[in-house]
């Protein structure tokens, strides 16, 4: 019974998967979009008085894991506002009520100001604030400040891809600021950010001790993601090395390259391994995101190259030239100017992969299945981001982490599907070497198998005179049966003659079939005339015996040859025709089944 379900579940396990991976992503989007509106958003627009603050004595603020801000928003559409400018705006009652859905207009130079509406407090009270948005080019937060006169000052803090992420105030996955909140606080908070196609810009207020238990959380699942990836790219290379295959070598360099990529979009990367360079940071996420997108056109072709298709080995190969041009467009050419470029380059990719899988599918099901769930995967996780860079969706856990979620899927799939190709590959070359070594008819070792064995025993004795012997053992009455009984059962026989002289082997012992159709047995060990006189006359006996694979009343009449150590002949291609000289000679002679060649020489 548990047979029976594992081979109905298992045809079915890449679409389940990817239904899987279909519903988590939808279920994710779904809670992205009930991202909690504040009570200002539903208000006319808010101004911030000392009169207002200094009404009553406030309670304790608890920020909790997080709190959605609240505030005002101003859109400086060329980006060449100044702070001043910006603050008489703000006064003058141009600011309109931040809320956390909205996708504002940024890209193209253009800049958002924000007026922070924070929580008035009764004692000093340490928050944190962040920006869940990795990847973004500039986050600036302006905070009121004394100077050494006594005089209003501002504190400027910087963030973003436009410092290196040593240089920001909180070294985070995203920008993340620190703030002490005093009593009686009377002049507001300013944030500005900059990016290159429009964003929401949902920031959040947090405990300290919160934001650090969320960090760690963050930290750890990425982590998790980090070894699952280095854990299948070490199999596959392992895979290449033991199965001779280099599609996994391939596909491990493939694993790391899309495990830089994601680790780049979720700002580790940053955090880690380029912290020094503002450039790359800014730069790194479209690039390994282009050059996944190649090197997946590239791994498509390689497991396609071998299935008579030239024109689709061409075009991937095209759309690998095609997406190494971009990238290197993107570099040259910087982010601002060519990042229109990328997101077409992906939608075809999407269109290829896809298309791609399903021709696979169709060519080789058993493993197609699997490529096509894989690509589905990477499709539907691929689909929120994208869509959040033409401004079409805000920020929510679909569109910040559907990507990895898609390639996790996509990468775990395609293991799957390596593993059967494989799998297939040696069966096949199994199959083609054995072929070369097995006599198809019976099963038993060919003529090339015999002469080795034979050479290998004669080898033998030039250092142990006595060891070994070989029967050579013919079906005296095959033609007979032919003749009475057709061919199918002439076959039968011949099969039957084989299991009989296998029957009488021993471990260690070789049964082979000669290319003129008679059967040799190699025997090992020190044998006595006596014991291989026993040995032929069971032999004998099975043959006489009925058979159920044999027409009623049907005996195979054996003649069989020995040849005791030590041989006589210098050769195995000797040995065997004394042999043969021997059958024949028992052949022409009724009642005799059995003769050594001592004897026969003698």
């Amino acid at each position: 019974m548990p047979f029976v379900v594992s081979s109905l579940l298992l045809p079915r396990l890449p679409s389940l998967a990817a239904l899987l991976a279909a519903l988590l992503l939808a279920h994710a989007m779904a809670l992205a979009q009930e991202v909690p509106v504040s009570p200002a958003a539903e208000a006319a627009p808010v101004e911030i008085s000392t009169a207002t603050l200094a009404a009553g004595v406030p309670g304790p603020f608890k920020a909790g894991r997080g709190v959605m801000g609240e505030g005002q928003v101003l859109v400086d559409s060329a980006g060449t506002l100044t702070f001043e400018q910006v603050r008489s705006k703000f006064d003058a009652g141009e600011g309109l009520p931040v809320q956390s859905r909205d996708i504002m207009p940024t890209g193209g130079g253009a800049a958002l100001w924000y007026r922070l509406a924070l929580p008035a407090v009764a004692a000093p009270t340490p928050l944190m604030l962040t920006v869940p948005h990795p990847n973004m080019d500039s986050v600036d937060l302006y905070r009121p400040a004394t100077a050494a006169s006594g005089a209003a000052a501002w504190q400027v803090e910087r963030s973003g891809d436009a410092v290196p992420v040593a240089a920001w105030p909180v070294r985070h996955l995203t920008p993340a600021f620190e703030l002490l909140l005093q009593p009686g606080e009377i002049q507001p908070t300013y944030l500005r950010v900059a990016h290159n196609y429009p964003i929401s810009v949902p920031w959040q207020l947090s405990d300290p001790d919160s934001f650090h238990e969320q960090s760690k959380e963050a930290h750890l699942l990425l982590g998790v993601y980090i070894g699952l990836v280095l854990l299948i790219a070490m199999m596959s290379a392992l895979h290449a090395v033991s199965w001779r295959d280099g599609i996994h070598l391939f596909f491990a360099g493939y694993v790391l390259v899309v495990a830089a990529g994601q680790l780049a979009l979720t700002g580790l990367a940053g955090e880690f391994l380029w912290p020094g360079s503002a450039w790359w940071n800014d730069s790194a996420p479209v690039a390994m995101t282009l050059a996944t997108a190649a090197l997946l056109h590239l791994f498509l072709r390689q497991m396609v190259v071998d299935r008579d298709a030239p024109w689709l080995s061409r075009g991937l190969l095209m759309m690998t030239l095609l997406g190494a041009g971009i990238l290197s467009a993107f570099l040259v050419m910087g982010n601002k100017s060519s990042f229109n470029l990328a997101t077409p380059y992906y939608l075809g990719s999407m269109a290829v992969y896809l298309s791609v899988a399903g021709w696979y599918v169709w060519r080789r099901p058993m493993v197609g299945i699997w490529v096509l769930a894989a690509m589905a995967c990477l499709t539907v996780g691929s689909v929120f981001p994208i869509l959040r860079t033409q401004g079409l969706l805000p920020l929510g856990v679909a569109t910040q982490y559907g990507a990895q979620i898609g390639a996790a899927f996509e990468i775990l799939l395609l293991v799957v599907a390596l593993y059967l190709r494989s799998r297939e590959k040696r069966d096949n070359q199994a199959r083609v070497g054995a072929l070369t070594r097995v006599d198809p008819l019976t099963g038993l070792g060919n003529h090339r198998v015999l002469l080795q064995r034979l050479d290998a025993l004669l080898v033998r004795q030039r250092r142990d005179p006595g060891a070994g012997a070989v029967l050579r053992v013919r079906l005296g009455n095959a033609i007979d049966i032919r003749q009475d009984y057709g061919m199918e059962a002439a076959q039968s026989a011949v099969v039957q003659a084989g299991a009989c002289v296998a029957g009488v082997a021993s471990d260690g012992d070789t049964v082979a079939r000669h290319r003129d159709g008679d059967f040799l047995l190699i025997l090992q060990g020190h044998l006595t005339r006596d014991e291989l006189t026993q040995i032929a006359q069971r032999l004998i006996a099975r043959g006489l015996a009925d058979s159920p694979s044999l027409p009623p009343g049907t005996m195979m009449q054996f003649r069989i040859a020995v040849a005791e150590a030590p041989f006589n002949q210098p050769d195995a291609e000797q040995l065997l025709h004394a042999m043969g000289d021997v059958l024949r000679e028992l052949s022409g002679r009724s009642g005799t089944g059995l003769r050594f060649i001592s004897a026969a020489a003698g």
